[in-house]
């Protein structure tokens, strides 16, 4: 991001299944929020970045298993060139 100051980031906040789904969107924009906020405290320009909230949406694994549930408790980052 340095490097590149005309780069925008896109940060997607995710969450599993577990809970209400009120409440995991609320998570899932927390965990991107926080994602911009410690970017921005490394220097990155705020504006440069969107933090968006998928809560259950879009899983990249099961939700069946605790393995499953951790990986689609997370955070993607996309690079808009």
């Amino acid at each position: 991001m340095f490097a590149h100051p005309e780069y925008k980031l896109e940060i997607s906040g995710y969450t599993d299944n577990t809970g209400k789904a009120s409440s995991n969107l609320k998570l899932s924009k927390a965990r991107a929020a926080a994602a911009k906020a410690y970017l921005i405290k490394d220097g990155v320009d705020g504006s440069r970045m969107t933090p968006e909230s998928y809560g259950i949406e879009n899983t990249s694994a099961t939700n069946k298993t605790a393995e499953g549930r951790a990986l689609n408790s997370r955070v993607e980052f996309k690079v808009n060139f």
